[in-house]
C-alpha cells in the first residue's frame, strides 16, 4: 500500500469512517480502485461515512466568508475547496486532499489547442469553449474580488485563475449531492469507486439525519458553467437534512473476490462522461450523436429557397414540435446508439417535403393536430397529409415519415455532419486509437473513443436510411 493510502486510512479512522475490511484500495498510475478481498453479498453494508466528514461549504474553515457572499452551489464548493487545499497540514482535510490529483483530466482544463486539435467535430467541441469562458468570467466577477477584499488573508498562489479550474474540475467530476442542509460536497471513500456503466456494485444512501433547526434553504447557485448541480451518483433519500447523520455503502449487485467494486454515475454516452468526468468507455450503448437544426436548415436552403424553408419550419414549430437545447441555447437532434434520428428531425424533414397542397392543407388544419394528444398528433398528421388510408397500411405509423426524400436528406445530413471531424477517415482514427496509450496520451486516447464513438452512429443512421430506401424499392417490384 502506498505512503498516500496508509495516510488516508489513518485519516480516515480518526474521522470515524467505517470500511468493510472486505474492501482493498489499490494505487496504481492510473488512479485509486476499489477491489473485493472477499466475495460481496447483495445487502452487506460496506462503509458509513459521516455527513461532518465530508468538505462542504457548511464544513469548510471558509464556510462563513461564502455564505456571506452569497455563493452556492459548485463554485461555492470550489472556493471552499481551493481554502482548504491553502492551508496544507493545518486542514481538517489534509489527509483526504492528498490522495486527490492535482485536477482532473476534463476537457475544459485542457489547452485550447488541445480542445481544437482533439474534441473538433465532436459534441463537446463548442461546449468545452463554452466552459471556459464561464469559468474565466466566474473566477474573475466572485473569486477574485473576494480574495481581494475578503477579510482573511489569502496566498493568491491558491486561488488564480489556474487553481480555479483545478478545484472545479474535481468538484465538477467527484461531488455528491449529500442533502439540503449540506447541498453538495466531497465524500471521502466513496469518490475512490469507480464508475462503469451497466454495473453498480454499491449504492449511496443516507442513513440517518438530525432534525431541527437545519431548515435552511439553499441560496442562489451563481455559477453559469454549471450543469445544474453535479449528479447524485446514487445518493439517495438527499430529501433528508440536517447537518448530522451517515452516508451508507450498500452492496446492490454482488462482487466476486479480487473483482473491481464499481459505482456508477449514471447512464451517460461518451461526450457527457468526458464532460463531466474526463475519461470514456468503449462500446457505451448510451453514444448519442447530434445534428444541429442549423445543420439541417443549412442543407434545405440548398434544395428550396429560404423562404420556402421558414414556412415550412413556422408550421412544425406550430405543431408545437422542437429539438433538444444545449447550454450555448442551440438546437439540436438526437441521433441514437442505434442509428435511430430522433422522432423530430423525422417529422421535419416529412414537413419539409410535402407538395405544397398537401402543406397548405396541413396549415388549414393545424389547429386541430395542436389540440390532438402526443399520442395522436403522429396519426392525425399523417392522415391529413397523404392520400391513402392508414388504416389499410400494415407499417408502423412512424416508418410512413420514411419517404424516399426523407431518407435520401438523412443521407445528406449524415455526410454534412461527417465532415466536421475533419479530413482523416473513419480507418485512420481507428488505427490511430489502437496505436494509442492510455496511459501516456489519456487526452488522445479518450478523445479518439469518442470520435469513433460518435461517427460510427453516423454510419449507422446511414444504414438505417439506405434500409428503408431499399424496403420501399422492394416494395415497388
Amino acid at each position: 500500500m502506498s505512503r498516500r493510502m496508509r495516510a488516508f486510512k489513518r485519516w480516515m479512522m480518526s474521522h470515524c469512517i467505517v470500511y468493510s475490511d472486505a474492501l482493498v484500495f489499490v494505487d496504481s498510475p492510473d488512479g485509486i480502485s476499489v477491489r473485493a478481498l472477499y466475495d460481496l453479498k447483495e445487502g452487506d453494508l460496506v462503509a458509513t461515512i459521516p455527513k461532518r466528514s465530508c468538505l462542504t461549504i457548511r464544513t469548510s474553515g471558509i464556510s462563513s466568508l461564502i455564505e456571506a457572499s452569497g455563493l452556492d452551489g459548485c463554485l461555492g464548493l470550489a472556493l471552499a475547496l481551493m481554502y482548504e487545499r491553502s492551508l496544507g497540514a493545518a486542514s481538517p482535510w489534509e489527509g483526504y486532499l492528498q490522495i486527490l490529483p492535482d485536477r482532473e483530466c476534463v476537457p475544459f482544463t485542457w489547452s485550447l489547442e488541445e480542445v481544437d486539435n482533439l474534441l473538433v467535430g465532436t459534441e463537446l467541441h463548442k461546449t468545452v469553449k463554452e466552459d471556459q469562458k464561464f469559468l474565466v468570467e466566474d473566477w474573475k466577477e466572485y473569486i477574485e474580488p473576494l480574495i481581494q477584499s475578503g477579510p482573511l488573508e489569502m496566498d493568491w498562489a491558491y486561488f488564480g485563475i489556474e487553481q480555479y479550474f483545478s478545484a472545479k474540475s474535481l468538484v465538477a467530476s467527484r461531488s455528491f449531492e449529500i442533502c439540503e442542509y449540506h447541498g453538495s460536497g466531497m465524500v471521502p471513500l466513496a469518490d475512490l469507486f469507480n464508475h462503469k456503466t451497466g454495473a453498480e456494485n454499491v449504492h449511496f444512501m443516507l442513513a440517518s439525519s438530525s432534525s431541527g433547526s437545519d431548515d435552511e434553504t439553499a441560496g442562489n447557485v451563481f455559477d453559469a458553467s454549471d450543469d445544474d448541480k453535479p449528479p447524485a451518483k446514487n445518493l439517495s433519500n438527499t430529501s433528508v437534512n440536517g447537518p448530522n447523520g451517515t452516508l451508507e455503502m450498500i452492496v446492490v449487485k454482488e462482487v466476486e473476490a479480487g473483482g473491481e467494486v464499481f459505482n456508477t454515475y449514471g447512464c451517460m454516452g461518451n461526450a457527457a462522461l468526458l464532460h463531466k468526468y474526463g475519461f470514456t468507455e468503449s462500446n457505451n450503448p448510451f453514444n448519442i450523436v447530434n445534428i444541429d437544426l442549423d445543420q439541417v436548415l443549412g442543407w434545405c436552403s440548398s434544395s428550396f429557397s429560404n423562404r420556402y424553408c421558414r414556412s415550412r419550419l413556422a408550421s412544425w414549430r406550430k405543431l408545437n414540435f422542437s429539438g433538444c437545447t444545449s447550454q450555448v441555447d442551440s438546437e439540436y437532434f438526437e441521433i441514437d446508439s442505434d442509428g435511430e434520428p430522433q422522432l423530430e428531425l423525422r417529422i421535419l424533414l416529412y414537413v419539409m417535403f410535402l407538395s405544397e397542397t398537401m402543406h397548405q392543407k396541413l396549415n388549414c388544419g393545424i389547429d386541430s393536430l395542436t389540440r390532438a394528444t402526443e399520442a395522436d398528433k403522429l396519426i392525425k398528421l399523417l392522415e391529413m397529409t397523404r392520400t391513402d388510408s392508414l388504416e389499410q397500411r400494415s407499417e408502423d405509423l412512424e416508418e410512413l415519415l420514411l419517404t424516399d426524400d426523407v431518407c435520401q436528406s438523412l443521407l445528406c445530413l449524415a455526410d454534412i455532419r461527417e465532415t466536421l471531424y475533419g479530413a482523416s477517415s473513419l480507418k485512420e482514427e481507428i488505427s490511430r486509437l489502437q496505436n494509442c496509450c492510455r496511459m501516456k496520451e489519456r487526452k488522445l486516447y479518450y478523445s479518439l473513443v469518442l470520435r469513433l464513438s460518435e461517427r460510427k452512429i453516423i454510419g449507422r443512421l446511414r444504414s438505417y436510411a439506405h434500409r428503408y430506401l431499399n424496403r420501399r424499392k422492394a416494395k415497388c417490384k
